[in-house]
């Protein structure tokens, strides 16, 4: 990831597949709006699927208590029932992840 308005970004997700990692999709976009530890927006694209929707995710960050951040994602552009529930149960799937991951680095 480019941290900057116009810079790219990337990101590849591995799945499992017999007990092995091998690579999943990826997903480019461009930034379009960054403020340093409280928001970022970007473009959000899918070269495997050619007619999938312009939609932009953005992540908000905001201090709640001193060692507490509120997240809130959206991903927007979907039309209604258009992919959306599918990267809902992705966005929870990842989210939960981070959470995990978070409460280890403490």
């Amino acid at each position: 990831m480019e941290p900057k308005v116009g810079g790219k970004m990337k990101f590849s997700f591995r799945k499992e597949e017999n007990n092995e990692y091998r690579q999943g999709n990826t997903h480019e976009g461009t930034i379009t709006e960054f403020i340093l530890n409280k928001k970022i927006s970007y473009t959000w694209e899918d070269s495997n699927e050619p007619d999938f929707p312009r939609t932009v995710v953005t992540w908000e960050l905001e201090e709640i208590e001193n060692t507490k951040t509120s997240l809130k994602l959206r991903h927007a552009g979907f039309k209604a029932g258009e992919k959306a529930k599918q990267y809902d149960e992705g966005w929870s799937h990842f989210l939960g992840q981070l959470a995990k991951y978070c409460e280890k680095r403490k």
